[in-house]
């Protein structure tokens, strides 16, 4: 049985493919095994594992990875249930990637800070670090402001859900992306949940200088267009 979490993750994150070109030719640049950061229910994961590769998807929610293992080819995607800011997978590899502003969720410079040190001991020589980040205050479209796009639903079962990005938050280093979410079930009854996403301020410059202070180096940015629904984002790459 899917869990609501993975639900919700399916309707706001599963459809997004603007950047899964960037991730096949990283993936081809540089092959070997991947590590997936913050894989979720497998989006990217399950794509490249269909392309042969060698991935690992590490992800602190286990009901996420557990629909990801459920799903066709799942079962060729290990899987790690971490916290990225602390994993030791006892492992190296060639490819680390962290899409969907993953980065810009690890509470501040600190926690970006601890996870870029657990990366770096987890990069072969030669390897990437590809890290999507975005400045949502630029968006003037679609889902993190601007007008209000159209909610994505889906039916599970007898229930049906329904999810929709309608503003966007301040406050002191922070954007909220607030989404108003319903559950309907079969007996007419609707519940109507507000949730919020808060994603710290990041320049792609303060990325790399971060990257740099945790022993990697520079490589060029890598960039994904905007869609109608999401704004396009910057990849930072960071070498061994």
């Amino acid at each position: 049985m899917i869990s609501e979490a993975a639900i919700w993750h399916d309707l706001e994150c599963g459809s997004y493919e603007a950047d899964l070109d960037c991730w096949r030719t990283l993936a081809s640049d540089h092959r070997g095994p991947i590590l997936d950061v913050g894989a979720g229910t497998g989006r990217i994961s399950l794509m490249l594992a269909a392309l042969g590769y060698e991935v690992t998807a590490l992800d602190l929610d286990r009901s996420l990875l557990a629909a990801l293992s459920e799903r066709p080819n799942g079962a060729t995607v290990e899987t790690a249930c971490a916290d990225a800011r602390d994993f030791d997978l006892q492992r190296n590899f060639a490819l680390i990637i962290v899409p969907m502003l993953t980065v810009q969720l690890f509470g501040g410079s600190e926690g970006r800070a601890q996870f870029l040190a657990a990366a770096a001991g987890h990069l072969l020589a030669g390897g990437c670090l590809a890290l999507a980040i975005a400045d949502l205050l630029d968006d003037e479209e679609g889902a993190a402001g601007g007008a209000v796009p159209e909610a994505d639903v889906c039916t599970v079962g007898e229930t049906s859900y329904s999810t929709r990005a309608v503003a966007l938050n301040q406050r002191e280093g922070q954007i909220g992306i607030e989404r108003r979410r319903e559950v309907a079930a079969a007996d007419g009854s609707v519940d109507v949940q507000s949730a919020t996403d808060w994603i710290d301020a990041l320049s792609p410059e303060q990325l790399e200088a971060e990257g740099v202070a945790a022993g990697l180096k520079v490589e060029p940015r890598r960039m994904i267009p905007a869609t109608d629904e999401y704004i396009g984002s910057a990849v930072v790459c960071l070498g061994r």
